[in-house]
């Protein structure tokens, strides 16, 4: 076939922004040039005002005084936004200069009281940063470039946005080798290792930013001269200190800053600014107006939170500080208010299409029900307010109609808008999904929060531990069973395999190995256990057990997707679109296909070699976060640089993943397009249409019992009371989880940092939560179980031909995306 046709990630298809609408000019080559230099504003200013490279430290410093000032700049934007909605300032001039002024006002005090939380909240400057680059590239479109088709000026934009945050991110990895030097430009960091996140500078960052030090539970890492931490030195008085740690004095007690996250996110900004912008970059070049989650962004996505997950682990286990999962997730909303941002552009175009916006809304609403679950979840406590403010509005506006004589149109007691996206609510919702999501959002949030970080590093420290007598042999063993008893569940990864692989086994092996050799031993045995996964996988499930019509379902043999994965994976030889399924195609699903499909064992082997690029990175990252955690005698960090280059091997680790899980999305969507034909003379496997039929069935029946019309009181409260749980669950985890779980590190004990139990290192609030999520997920199960319980009564007390209309108005998704 043609050449071209295949090639999956080239810079040609990333840089290749001459496609254009019917509507509007393309942008010349001095436009581009401009518009890369005003791009390039946020990000410099960025970087040199809220990072370590410039004076992100000083910023945090001054900001922390002027908590204050931001109190009264919120009270009055509230005050005046309090006037504004009451007294609807917004119809005064819609379209005049006042209206823009006085939004232009409010959204610039609003930005500045936030900056000045920088030193509560070191995540609020990359948030806005994720917010403000899309809203500014939108205002220089409408200023600038008004005669530019909005498609073609995005993706011209999209190129920009992925060359400055490229460009970031050299500048970033190259400040990490620079020597440190102080904002006064004359001391270097005494100890010579540059800017790399180790102990030194995490503790000098703490010291610059005025992070408080709690010697609650570490009085012996107290200096009680200086009142401060025993690890700071001064050369001479006045000068800013150095670190030194000593066999009294550890790295140990670089905990008594566990609970200030500043230091990190101040060092790691530029990282995430490049991440932002390269993120943002990619979603603007492929999104279109007639699916906007289309098959390349949802990859976009699902591989930017799979590196958000991977980094989040690591610098959890690097001593990243408390808060650390807070400013994570406060860093995703905001970059999916930024992409949101620029599919709503994509959307409107220049002028608002009614009929665009239906569609896109219509051919997303699997999406839509997600969303509108997460915002339940984290914005509900605000709805009361919300209904409040409305209230008052109307009485405002009743007042004004007595005075003036002017009838008032609308006359009920919240304002025409609310009682209108009240009923919307009230009518369109489907309440049973969006509410059962809500509570799925929240358990995911509790457990990534808590099982896989709390007690995964609980674990892990144990693990450590209990295997630091036993030969490599043996720890080789666990790993591997370990390994294959989580391979072989459909929805896990291997990315947490290889991991715990780089942790343990090196622990192990470095002494008798040496480092090197054990890091090179733990990724062969995570190789050699994802081999002989795809092996257990391919001849046990997909051979053996294939003919299971459960088995087939599972993998939606019958799906476009699966179908196109099907026609690349039966050709012969080794291809590169079929090394781009077996590498970035989902795990299970795929090794299972080749079972099923009857393919030869050893190609599809061989073809899964490339995945070594992504289990080396991966490894490494685990044996980085566990040599960071190493001291020398005198309390030193025996690997300084380890910390910095676990970050780097995460990301690296993460950018691999993209390419093969974005090259797989590509392989399968091209195949889609261009082998209609042969991918339709594939036969459809009867028996699992029968199973999808049926499937189909219980699908629209339980659509039709979980109406939330038909849903008796009893199921309604429990399924409110689950929901109701489960947002204050979240709530106290996200804003008291200081007090909800204790602090620890990789390399503590159980014995010596929880008292012999485990179980301690959740505090009494952090044990309410987690009741308050049991609960929710029993009320949640209680419900499913009525609602599986009565659609299967009624499908029992009905015959085929009621299900006729329903199965052809459900809409399908592709199992595969």
């Amino acid at each position: 076939g043609d050449s071209k046709q295949y090639d999956l990630v080239s810079p040609k298809m990333i840089l290749d922004s001459n496609a254009t609408d019917d509507n509007g000019a393309k942008l010349n080559a001095f436009s581009v040039l401009c518009l890369g230099a005003l791009t390039s504003i946020l990000p410099a200013f960025f970087i040199y005002e809220y990072s370590g490279i410039g004076r992100g430290l000083e910023s945090v410093s001054e900001s922390i005084g002027a908590t204050d000032d931001a109190t009264e700049a919120f009270a009055l934007v509230g005050t005046v936004y309090l006037f504004a909605y009451l007294f609807d300032i917004n119809v005064w001039n819609p379209q005049g200069i006042l209206a823009a002024i006085f939004s232009t006002a409010v959204a610039l005090v609003t930005v500045l009281a936030l900056l000045c939380l920088t030193g509560t909240n070191p995540q609020v400057p990359i948030c806005i940063f994720s917010v403000v680059v899309p809203l500014f590239l939108v205002g220089l479109k409408h200023l600038l470039f008004r005669s530019v088709s909005t498609v073609a000026y995005l993706q011209k934009t999209s190129v920009i946005l992925v060359f400055v945050g490229s460009v970031v991110a050299c500048i970033f990895l190259t400040w990490i080798i620079l020597p440190m030097i102080y904002p006064n430009l004359h001391t270097i960091d005494p100890t010579g290792m540059g800017n790399e996140w180790d102990s030194e500078t995490r503790a000098l960052y703490a010291y610059q930013a005025g992070c408080k030090a709690d010697f609650e539970d570490l009085s012996h890492c107290q200096n009680y001269n200086t009142f401060e931490p025993c690890f700071f030195r001064y050369q001479s008085e006045g000068a800013p200190p150095y670190v030194h740690f000593s066999s009294i004095c550890t790295n140990h007690c670089l905990d008594v800053y566990d609970d200030c996250p500043i230091p990190f996110i101040v060092w790691v900004n530029p990282g995430l600014a490049a991440l932002s912008l390269i993120i943002m970059g990619f979603i603007a070049k492929f999104i279109n107006p007639k699916n906007v989650m289309n098959e390349k962004v949802m990859t976009v996505i699902k591989s930017s939170a799979v590196f958000l997950f991977l980094f989040w682990i690591f610098a959890s286990l690097a001593g990243a500080g408390g808060g650390l999962t807070g400013s994570l997730i406060a860093f995703a909303i905001s970059m999916f208010i930024g992409t949101s941002i620029m599919a709503a552009t994509v959307l409107w175009r220049e002028t608002p299409d009614d009929d665009i916006i239906e569609k896109a809304m219509k051919n997303n609403t699997y999406y839509l029900d997600i969303i509108k679950g997460f915002v339940l979840l984290a914005f509900s406590p605000l709805v009361p307010v919300y209904l409040i403010l409305s209230a008052l509005s109307q009485m405002a506006r009743k007042a004004k109609s007595q005075v003036t004589g002017v009838p008032l149109e609308y006359k009920g007691c919240l304002t025409q808008k609310c009682a209108e996206q009240y009923d919307d609510f009230k009518t369109n919702w489907d309440h049973s999904k969006v509410l059962s999501y809500a509570v799925y959002w929240g358990a995911g949030y509790v457990f990534f929060n808590v099982l896989a970080s709390k007690f995964t590093t609980v674990f892990l420290s144990w693990l450590i531990e209990f295997t630091s007598e036993m030969s490599i042999l043996s720890v080789t063993g666990i790993v591997v069973l370990v390994g294959l008893s989580l391979f072989m569940l459909p929805p896990i990864p291997g990315l947490p395999i290889y991991l715990t692989g780089g942790i343990v086994l090196v622990s192990v092996g470095r002494e008798t190995m040496g480092l090197i050799n054990a890091i090179a031993y733990a990724t062969s045995i995570a190789l050699g256990t994802k081999l002989l996964a795809c092996v257990i996988q391919q001849k046990v499930i997909g051979g053996m057990l294939g003919g299971f019509v459960s088995v087939k379902q599972m993998v939606a043999v019958n799906s476009d997707g699966i179908r196109a994965m099907r026609l690349i994976l039966s050709e012969e030889g080794i291809t590169a679109r079929k090394v781009s399924v077996l590498v970035g195609g989902p795990d299970w699903p795929t090794s299972v296909l080749c079972g099923i499909l009857g393919l030869d064992l050893l190609p599809i082997l061989y073809g899964s070699l490339p995945v070594i690029l992504v289990i080396l990175p991966t490894v490494l990252t685990g044996s980085f976060a566990f040599m960071g955690s190493l001291e020398t005698d005198d309390g030193l960090d025996k690997y300084p640089w380890a910390d910095t280059m676990g970050t780097i091997s995460s990301a690296l680790a993460a950018c691999v993943l993209f390419y093969f899980a974005f090259a797989a999305a590509g392989a399968i969507s091209s195949t889609c397009t261009t082998d209609k034909e042969k991918i339709a003379a594939l036969d459809y496997d009867k028996e699992v249409e029968v199973a999808d039929a049926e499937l189909s069935k219980l699908n629209a029946v339980r659509a039709r019992v979980t109406v939330w019309s038909n849903v008796p009181i009893l199921f309604k409260l429990l399924l409110i009371t689950s929901v109701l749980s489960m947002i204050v669950c979240c709530y106290i985890l996200v804003g008291f989880s200081e007090q909800s779980f204790k602090a620890y590190d990789l390399m503590y004990t159980i014995d010596e940092h929880l008292g012999g139990n485990w179980t301690s290192i959740v505090k009494p609030l952090g044990r309410v939560a987690l009741l308050l999520f049991i609960i929710s997920y029993i009320l949640l199960s209680l419900f499913n179980s009525w609602a599986n319980h009565e659609t299967q009564k009624n499908m029992d007390a009905s015959n085929a031909a009621e299900f006729e209309p329903l199965t052809q108005s459900a809409p399908s998704h592709d199992v595969y995306v």
